[in-house]
């Protein structure tokens, strides 16, 4: 198995700070505003204005090590500015910060937090600028059982491969895009943790279970907010009704006809001139006012398509090629299944057109002007009462 990668010791010590002061700052910018901290420029250049962006972004991610930019900037550092950078008020940070550099400095408290938190950032770079670098534990990349071994002996849980395939194999995690399946040498490898959301609920209950990357885990795991998990059982409400969606649809099979459409779709020309400003009434009728972003999308495909669309299903349906009326049928009866759901307009929306393309295999935007159609045909949603 190859090497997996190790922490820079700056990787470290920027997500941990990032978990309480990156807000909406990039990686990138977060990152370099910590150096910028720090660094008391004595001359005209200025390495840290003069590093790119992506440079940044690579030592926040552990890409690179600081070792090129530590050694332009060692000798002209302010720990005690960099105080200003992590201050807060908020007395839950200021105890997590003592207690992650307590090993480094034993009298850190609330009075002195800030200039040790800039003295382990000193004492980081001048290690860089020597060249040599720390390595931490490594993330290991765990081989997927094999033909035969129990899923409840596998160390990931026996709830993780249901899961990581719940998630799509990508880390769930607000601003995470991470994998959680890699290539090993043509074989399946793991690159997750099984989180428990909630402690206070059942560890053995998959609606109380979350697969994140390892980072994302033992970020979670350390630095438990009820901010943090509160959001994940969002995140987790919502798969869970993605699942039930996509079970709900399974058993209505879409006819080769209906592929045909959609895949005509490209090449659909209207007969005539379209007015695109043009404010379709049944869409009006039909579509809350606040879903707005989805009156525009549909609008658009209403306007364009609407006529050739219908006109393609009607002729298919002359010709033998499309049973027209039973598939009208099985999207309004779809579209009642989810509204009885719960669903919102927005999510039905989004689960007739995943529906469709699981069903066609064809592109999602043309899937979508089919949906918008039944929408305006009035298989698709309700007219608002006044």
């Amino acid at each position: 198995m190859p090497e997996t990668e190790y922490k820079t010791e700056f990787e470290e010590f920027a997500h941990f700070l990032s978990t309480f002061f990156q807000g909406g700052r990039s990686p990138e910018q977060f990152t370099k505003d910590m150096f910028l901290a720090i660094y008391l420029p004595k001359e005209v250049d200025h390495p840290v204005e003069e590093t790119e962006d992506r440079t940044y972004k690579a030592y926040f991610y552990g890409e690179h090590d600081i070792t090129f930019l530590a050694k332009k900037i060692a000798d002209s550092l302010d720990p005690k500015g960099f105080a200003d950078f992590v201050e807060t008020e908020t007395d839950s940070v200021i105890e997590q910060i003592c207690e992650k550099f307590r090993d480094y400095y034993e009298d850190i408290d609330a009075s002195n937090y800030g200039e040790k938190t800039g003295a382990r950032f000193e004492a980081i770079i001048q290690t860089a600028a020597k060249g040599k670098r720390k390595r931490k534990a490594k993330t290991p990349v765990l081989p997927a059982p094999t033909e035969g071994q129990p899923l409840t002996n596998f160390p990931q849980n026996k709830h993780g491969f249901y899961l990581v395939s719940e998630e799509g194999s990508i880390c769930p995690n607000d601003g995470c895009t991470r994998t959680l399946f890699v290539d090993e040498n043509g074989h399946l490898g793991l690159l997750f943790d099984v989180v428990v959301i909630d402690p206070d609920e059942s560890p053995d209950d998959p609606n109380n279970l979350i697969a994140l990357c390892p980072q994302c885990a033992a970020q979670y795991k350390n630095f438990p907010s009820s901010v943090a998990m509160h959001r994940m059982k969002e995140i987790k409400k919502q798969f869970l009704e993605q699942a039930i969606d996509r079970e709900l649809l399974s058993d209505q099979k879409v006819q080769e006809g209906v592929r045909k459409v959609v895949g005509k779709i490209p090449k659909m020309r209207p007969n005539g001139p379209v007015d695109l400003n043009y404010n379709p009434v049944m869409l009006r009728k039909k579509i809350e006012p606040d879903n707005v972003s989805l009156y525009l999308k549909a609008q658009g495909h209403v306007n364009y398509y609407f006529s050739i669309v219908q006109e393609t299903m009607q002729q298919m349906g002359c010709e033998g090629e499309l049973r027209f009326k039973p598939f009208c049928e099985q999207v309004k009866m779809n579209y009642l299944d989810l509204k009885e759901k719960g669903r919102d307009q927005v999510t039905i929306y989004r689960e007739l057109t995943d529906w469709l393309q699981r069903g066609t295999n064809e592109e999602r935007d043309y899937c979508e002007i089919v949906i918008s159609y039944f929408i305006q045909k009035c298989e698709v949603f309700d007219v608002i009462t006044e």
